[in-house]
């Protein structure tokens, strides 16, 4: 980079980082791109309206970076920038928080908002803890049972029977019965002493299996599941915009906080939580 070039005399800060810019054909959005303030910021510099920016260190390192992009010497720039007046420093830095700021409540705002903000935060934190603590208080127990498949008995019980066969007349003599072919007979009496050796309960088993639970998080939300042997798949606050996925074994054991702000399906199916929670906890049993 070339050796700074000296700043005219009597030119306000603004003025001359502004004829500097101009000089080089650069536009205000390609100095904000360039040294990372925000386009608003990069105006008000140029203005010398230094009241909608945050205090004296932030206006000036900003003055710095402009400077030194735009190729001008920074040191009479800030000279006559200790002549005028600018409002005190605060103690947050915001250039890489995405924002700019601009703070034309003055420092009476900037104590109001951090007030409020951790506010939010302990409410948060006392009510997560509420949630984990005792969650037996809140909620009301109910039991949720996803629909059954059709069973193959079912199926075929409903296939349509054909009604066009010819019947055989009471005097006709009944048809000769095919000899199987050997061993086939054999195999099938052995295939039919092996279903009836199989409990019920097992078949039924096979068919349900493991379960899914999917929820998804508009609000911060804190969700507790566990499984049929008591072990818990899922103990954590989750994030808004976040989701989960488990699977398991029924019946499960669900406690779900801030329960308003969260969807969750059962093995595909939506959960209406709204009819079973209090105080924001739901806790329900899904089998």
């Amino acid at each position: 980079m070339s050796e700074a070039v000296p700043v005219a005399e009597h030119a306000s800060p603004g003025q001359a980082l502004a004829a500097a810019r101009a000089g080089l054909k650069l536009s205000v959005a390609d100095v904000s791109q360039q040294i990372k303030y925000g386009v608003r910021q990069i105006a008000a510099i140029e203005a010398d309206d230094y009241a909608k920016l945050p205090g004296t260190t932030f206006v000036r390192g900003m003055i710095r970076s402009y400077a030194k992009l735009v190729q001008i010497d920074a040191e009479p720039l800030l000279a006559e920038l200790g002549r005028r007046d600018i409002p005190g420093p605060v103690t947050v830095d915001l250039r890489t928080s995405g924002q700019e700021p601009f703070l034309e409540g003055g420092e009476k705002s900037n104590r109001v908002y951090v007030g409020l903000s951790v506010a939010a935060l302990v409410a948060v934190a006392v009510v997560a803890y509420q949630w984990w603590t005792n969650p037996l208080d809140t909620g009301e127990v109910v039991k949720i049972t996803p629909k059954a498949a059709k069973s193959e008995a079912s199926v075929s019980a409903a296939a349509p029977v054909p009604v066009d066969a010819p019947q055989r007349s009471a005097d006709a003599p009944a048809p000769a019965s095919v000899p199987e072919p050997e061993g086939k007979g054999e195999a099938r009496a052995a295939e039919q002493r092996a279903q009836a050796t199989v409990p019920a309960g097992a078949a039924r088993a096979s068919v349900s299996g493991r379960k899914r639970l999917e929820l998804e998080f508009e609000q911060q939300s804190w969700v507790e599941i566990k499984q049929a042997n008591g072990k818990i798949l899922l103990s954590q606050l989750n994030q808004a915009g976040t989701s989960q996925l488990i699977e398991g074994v029924p019946p499960f054991e669900v406690v779900i906080g801030n329960a308003a702000n969260v969807r969750l399906k059962y093995d595909g199916e939506a959960v209406d939580l709204r009819p079973h929670f209090k105080i924001d906890v739901a806790r329900l049993t899904l089998e």
